[in-house]
């Protein structure tokens, strides 16, 4: 076969070769803003990959970034839940008709090739909806935990036992978006024989239990 022959034979392949699944979207991002609390703003943006970063101000105090990745079962959740609310579509219609108190404003934008998606809402009666809220609220709890424990063994290892578990708590009362995730920083936690042995060892326990099927 000759080149010409050889690049054409290429060609008429790439156009009949199946191809990868791809992506909806581009980013998703995830805010939610309190009129009280700790925090005035907390945002993440996930990839569909997993990757992400995060945004935390703190009322008084100047904005912490940090960045992330999600555990595959952290990803997967990511994908199940935006895919239940057809990636947003009717996102106008989010917003409940009952009179609720301030839960703080959520505030959603999907990038996709065909445009941007967005939804601004209080509450929502959609339970998709709150599903979605339910566990990117929970990515947020989880990284503003993990930002106060990485300080925690750095500054105040006696404060690490009390702060696992409070942090064990969030996981059992599934208010934690992706278990999985905290495994790194559990395992640091582990192997640093500055922190106490009843904390280390806890932090081993609450590892392996994220691990295990039944913590998942």
């Amino acid at each position: 076969m000759n080149v010409a022959g050889l690049m054409l034979f290429i060609s008429a392949m790439a156009v009949v070769a199946p191809q990868g699944p791809q992506a909806p979207f581009s980013r998703f991002t995830y805010c939610r803003e309190m009129a009280r609390g700790v925090y005035e703003k907390q945002c993440v943006s996930l990839t569909p990959e997993g990757a992400g970063q995060t945004q935390m101000k703190r009322r008084g105090a100047n904005q912490i970034d940090g960045a992330f990745t999600l555990s595959p079962s952290g990803r997967d959740k990511m994908h199940a839940t935006l895919t239940a609310t057809n990636h947003l579509a009717g996102a106008k219609d989010y917003e409940t008709k009952k009179k609720v108190a301030d839960l703080g404003r959520k505030r959603l934008t999907l990038e996709m090739s065909s445009g941007i998606r967005e939804a601004d809402f209080n509450y929502s009666d959609l339970k998709e909806v709150n599903a979605l809220a339910a566990f990117f609220d929970g990515l947020l709890n989880q990284q503003t935990f993990i930002f106060d424990l990485e300080n925690a063994v750095r500054y105040e290892r006696l404060s690490v036992p009390e702060r696992l578990d409070q942090l064990d708590n969030e996981i059992k009362g599934g208010r934690i978006g992706d278990p999985e995730g905290l495994v790194p920083l559990l395992e640091k936690i582990v192997q640093d024989d500055r922190v106490m042995n009843y904390a280390r060892e806890h932090a081993q326990q609450m590892r392996n239990k994220v691990l295990s099927p039944a913590g998942r």
